[in-house]
């Protein structure tokens, strides 16, 4: 979705062209131009771990309607992803899920990664139980050419690999993920862990409660797809142009 003179109009901020005034852009034959846009890419890698990193207390004492939930990054290796490390809050049921994202921690080197804590509770205990995914964020960037003689915009191959344009934007995708989860659970079940359960028995002829690899596969393309579906336009200057992976 490129931007500029032919582009989508809502994610035009670039200054005025000569071909913003129509009779010079009527006199024109043909014309083609370039620019660079910020590539991001999510890859995501799951696998099952003996315990639970996800603390879950009652919400309220001597109560089991609702409960909350986090995980201490820092005893973990890493840190947390925003100042504010609010538990997360669900109901409480006999088939639910919890999540916990966390920092790894960062050099001066390499683009930090990310760890995904989820605890599959009661039900959701035999095909999940512990899940730790890792994410790294590729970050790009990427020439787009527009031609006017065929009017179409085409990428060519990254040129140069370069920070994040918005620093913020992947830990912001990460707790919106949370809130997806959270506000999935109801008093029966979870609606991510469902939608997972589901495309496994349809698709892969799986038994719904016992482990396999194949939930850790479906698990890493669910992460990935919503992170990339998350990263929207953000600032003034960037759009963030999405990278779907295909296995």
């Amino acid at each position: 979705m490129p931007i500029g003179p032919d582009g989508v109009p809502t994610f035009d901020t670039l200054e005025p062209s000569p071909l913003s005034n129509s009779e010079i852009k009527a006199g024109i034959i043909s014309y083609n131009y370039t620019l660079d846009h910020q590539g991001f890419a999510a890859g995501v890698s799951c696998s099952y771990g003996p315990v639970c990193n996800v603390a879950v207390t009652a919400l309220v004492p001597n109560s089991s309607v609702a409960v909350e939930y986090n995980a201490s990054c820092a005893s973990l290796g890493g840190t947390e992803i925003s100042v504010d490390a609010t538990p997360l809050r669900s109901v409480n049921s006999n088939n639910s899920l919890v999540y916990w994202p966390c920092q790894s921690a960062s050099n001066e080197t390499e683009a930090p990664s990310y760890s995904i804590y989820l605890c599959g509770r009661n039900f959701y205990k035999g095909p999940f139980g512990n899940i730790t995914c890792t994410v790294s964020p590729q970050t790009a960037i990427f020439p787009v050419k527009f031609q006017s003689t065929s009017s179409i915009f085409s990428a060519r191959e990254a040129r140069a690999f370069s920070p994040i344009a918005v620093s913020t934007i992947i830990n912001d995708s990460l707790v919106g993920l949370g809130g997806v989860i959270a506000e999935g659970q109801n008093f029966q079940a979870n609606l991510v862990a469902e939608s997972v359960i589901t495309f496994a028995v349809k698709s892969f002829n799986l038994p719904p409660y016992e482990p396999s690899p194949d939930f850790l596969r479906l698990f890493e393309r669910m992460i990935q797809g919503i992170l990339e579906y998350e990263v929207r336009p953000v600032d003034d200057l960037h759009f963030i142009y999405l990278l779907i992976v295909v296995p």
